[in-house]
């Protein structure tokens, strides 16, 4: 074969080595992998001529910080990543009402809110937090916003 043909693969194994060091957990043995068959490459493209040797840096150098982007990329869409919310916040329970139906309503602050703790709301128990404010306990709150899980309260009569 081809000397180029080496080169070419080895720029190949680079671009594997990257999808594999952002998969798994190797702690930077994938990145070195990825770096030897770059500079592998180089080399065997420098074997073959200057002019293929250059662009087998350019190449590399092209290849390395684009195959990163797409598997940062791919990453944020794969089913591996299980960080799917959903469209009200997540919940404990998938039969549990939306959280979002909270905006507007009034409680009391069981716990002190420092700036979390937990409040009543109805007859339901909830996780809150307030915008940065310390609130006494049994104070009355009103929900000013959700977002995902996170249920936001401030103080009534401020």
């Amino acid at each position: 074969m081809d000397i180029r043909f080496w080169s070419f693969a080895c720029c190949v194994m680079m671009v594997l080595c990257v999808f594999l060091e952002l998969l798994t957990p190797s702690m930077g043995g994938f990145t070195l992998g990825a770096l030897a068959m770059a500079g592998g490459s180089i080399y065997i493209g420098f074997r073959h001529s200057a002019s293929f040797g250059y662009l087998m840096i350019a190449a590399n150098l092209a290849l390395f910080p684009v195959s990163i982007w797409l598997g940062v990329h791919f990453m944020k869409r794969s089913p591996l990543i299980h960080q799917q919310e959903l469209q009200a916040g997540s919940q404990d329970s998938p039969d549990a009402p939306p959280l979002t139906r909270l905006v507007g309503q009034q409680g009391r602050a069981l716990t002190p809110l420092r700036p979390g703790g937990t409040v009543l709301i109805g007859n339901e128990r909830i996780d809150a937090i307030t915008e940065g404010k310390f609130v006494e306990a049994n104070t009355l709150v009103k929900v000013i916003h959700v977002e995902g899980s996170r249920v936001v309260v401030e103080p009534i009569g401020e």
